[in-house]
This record gives structure tokens, C-alpha cells and sequence, in this order.
């Protein structure tokens, strides 16, 4: 598959803001930077690490190329963000500009997904600003650094809206999650005819110590059909509810993390795949998920609680159509006696092209136009949809 051409983001120095480190567990952020740093030199920002010392800044290899990771410990007191924030936004702009001569960098451009470090993005003195928040913002305080941007994107309407009600003017876009190499690579294997000896086999990926994870669900559906084996892949502690919500379900094995190709290949072996989310202030507001988009790349069918996206098309995703879930169980049940009609082939090939259609590269030309256009001058706040 041909990536699409860009013109802006090449050749650039990018600055990405991740409120996750670059240790953590690989999600949009870690993406991100791995595509970007093939045409771009990319510094990834890791959170501030309050265990080093004041002041102290550290560069590091990544092993990707393009991607140089920095950590840092600002000097200032980490309270002042929660009591003095008029203080904290004047301390952390001086920081920030510390931080860049220590580094010797000049940014083109900031890419900030973290919502909560820095109020003011302009102090990082880069040509161009993109805030992308991928999870609910709940204070208008983290809303309004929207408007030190350029550019704001989201995931969803839903978030998007919780943004731009406080930060109208930047031009503004939802972009989907975005499918990674792995997984853009599954998608282009054909679809596979439904059905397999020895009975049917549920998937679920991620990690399952999430709060928002709806455990009660699971649980029901792997007690209802103790002929069904459900199969769960991701990081896991020691006391996850999860796993103890499930203790006596014989029916469901847990497999730990595997590396995303053999995650990819386990995946694409199931009958079906779950989503089981509930409403959680920071973590999920139920209205888009990044287990979507790799779970199309299966091609087989979703069953999922209620999420905005996606609800009007049920040939998509078997979704719950009552707001509490309460018909989380027979949905499942329904999809599970008719796998033939739901993971029929025209069914997958669609789910399959969805995921091509927003690989990390994909998304990444799209918000190059926007850049193109908002230096032409031809770009409009009127929130744009992708």
C-alpha cells in the first residue's frame, strides 16, 4: 500500500508532548513520534520525572529512527501547578524556554498531547502548535490551552467539543485513532472465511488494568456461554479486578503481553472481539476507543458497550443500543449464533479497509494539509471532520 506524500511535516525538528514516557506501554503518542521521525528529527518529551533532580535534563536513543527521547525535572515546586497556577503558568513558561537552550533546539513545531503540564504552548517559541488531546478533558482550564495552538485535534466529536466551547479560534479536526504498522499489515491479508474447529473463540487486547474496563460485563458473558473461550492479551498486576472478576470463569485464559505482530496474528484467529468500557472521568467518556481500529484490521466482528462512535451502524460494530448496557449480554449472545452473517467476507473487507484508511502515516498527511493550508493562509476555525 502507497503512504500518501507530505509537505509540510518533512524535513522539520518536532517537539512531541507525551504525558506518558516513552517506557510506557506503546499507544498513539509512541506511534506518532516513530512515524514522524522517518522524514523529521523528533524529540519526545516524557512528563516531568519529579524523582530526578531540580533542573536536571537527560537525552536518550530510542532505537527508532528519527526519535530522541528527553527527560527532565523542571525547578519549581510540583504543587504550584494545583495552588498557584497564574505562578505555575509564569514559572513553567521560563522553564520551558531553560529546557530548550540546554538542549539547543528550535522546534518548527510542537505536538502536545498532554493536557495538564503546560498552559501555555506558545512558550515553546515553535513556528506552528498542534494540541491533541485523545482523552476526556474534564477542566476548562485544560480546554482553554487550545487556544495557544494552531491546531486542535481530537479522537471524537465528543472531545473535540469539550475543547473548542473554550478555545474557538484554532482551526480543529477530529482524526481518528490511528492503526499501527503491525496491524495496517493484517489488514491487507484477505478477509478469512468464518468459522474454526473447536468451537468459538472471543478476543479482548489492551490493558487490562484499566479502571474503565466494565469487569461485571465480561464476567456475564463468560458465564453465559461456558462453551465459548475468551481470550485476553495485555499487561495485567496482581490483584486486577479483571482477573478477579473472571477467578472461576474456566472459559477465559489469559495470555500477557505479546509483541504487537504476534498480538496481530492471535487476534486475527478469533471469531470475535470485545469491547466492554464504562464511563470513567479521565480515562473514557465512551465516545471512541483505539481497540476499534485494530480490531477492524481482524476484519472480524466487534461487540462492544455503548460508544458514540460508530452506534448508527450495526453491519460495523454489534454495539449495545441501551445507554446502561443492560442489553450488553443478549447482543452478544445474537452475534455469537449468527458469526456466519456478521464476519461474513464483505463485512470484513469493509472493517479491514476502515483500518487502512487510518494508518498512522494517513493521519499524519491529513493534518499536513491542515499545516499547508493554515501557511496558505486557506484554512478556516470551522471545526473540519475526517
Amino acid at each position: 500500500m502507497t503512504e500518501p506524500e507530505v509537505r509540510w511535516l518533512k524535513d522539520k525538528q518536532i517537539l512531541l508532548i507525551s504525558p506518558q514516557d516513552w517506557d510506557h506501554i506503546p499507544i498513539s503518542k509512541h506511534h506518532y513520534a516513530e512515524a514522524l521521525g522517518l522524514a523529521n528529527r523528533v524529540l519526545f518529551l516524557d512528563p516531568p520525572d519529579w524523582s530526578m533532580r531540580p533542573g536536571a535534563v537527560r537525552r536518550s536513543v530510542t532505537g527508532r529512527p528519527g526519535v530522541e527521547r528527553i527527560t527532565w525535572r523542571p525547578c519549581l515546586p510540583r504543587s504550584l501547578r494545583f495552588h498557584a497556577p497564574r505562578l505555575y503558568r509564569i514559572w513553567i513558561g521560563r522553564e520551558v524556554r531553560r529546557l530548550l537552550r540546554i538542549l539547543q533546539a528550535s522546534p518548527d513545531l510542537v505536538w502536545c498531547f498532554d493536557f495538564n503540564t503546560y498552559p501555555d504552548l506558545r512558550a515553546f517559541g515553535a513556528r506552528r502548535v498542534i494540541f491533541h488531546p485523545v482523552d476526556p478533558v474534564s477542566d476548562p482550564r485544560q480546554a482553554r490551552i487550545g487556544r495557544t495552538a494552531d491546531l486542535v485535534f481530537s479522537v471524537s466529536e465528543r472531545i473535540l467539543a469539550s475543547v473548542t466551547r473554550h478555545a474557538p479560534l484554532p482551526a480543529s479536526a477530529v482524526i481518528n485513532h490511528g492503526t499501527g504498522t503491525e496491524f495496517a499489515a493484517l489488514a491487507q491479508v484477505a478477509a478469512r472465511r468464518p468459522g474454526r474447529d473447536g468451537g468459538i473463540h472471543c478476543g479482548y487486547f489492551g490493558n487490562l488494568d484499566r479502571q474503565t474496563i466494565n469487569v461485571g460485563l465480561l464476567r456475564a458473558v463468560a458465564r453465559q456461554h461456558p462453551d465459548i473461550t475468551f481470550h485476553y492479551w495485555g499487561p495485567i498486576s496482581d490483584g486486577s479486578p479483571l482477573a478477579a472478576a473472571l477467578a472461576d470463569c474456566r472459559n477465559c485464559l489469559f495470555h500477557g503481553a505479546l509483541p504487537k505482530a504476534e498480538l496481530a496474528n492471535a487476534a486475527a484467529a478469533m471469531d470475535c472481539l470485545l469491547l466492554s468500557y464504562q464511563d470513567h472521568e479521565t480515562e473514557s467518556d465512551r465516545s471512541n476507543s483505539h481497540k476499534f481500529i485494530e480490531y477492524f484490521a481482524t476484519g472480524k466482528v466487534v461487540v462492544s458497550t455503548r460508544m458514540s462512535i460508530y452506534a448508527d451502524d450495526p453491519e460495523l460494530v454489534r454495539m449495545s443500543t441501551s445507554p446502561d448496557d443492560s442489553d450488553f449480554v443478549d447482543i452478544f449472545s445474537q452475534t455469537v449464533r449468527d458469526l456466519e452473517t456478521h464476519n461474513a467476507p464483505a463485512r470484513q473487507k469493509r472493517r479491514k479497509a476502515l483500518a487502512l484508511q487510518n494508518t498512522y502515516p494517513r493521519n499524519i498527511a491529513r493534518i499536513d494539509n491542515m499545516l499547508c493550508q493554515i501557511d496558505a493562509g486557506t484554512v478556516s476555525n470551522k471545526e473540519t471532520r475526517q
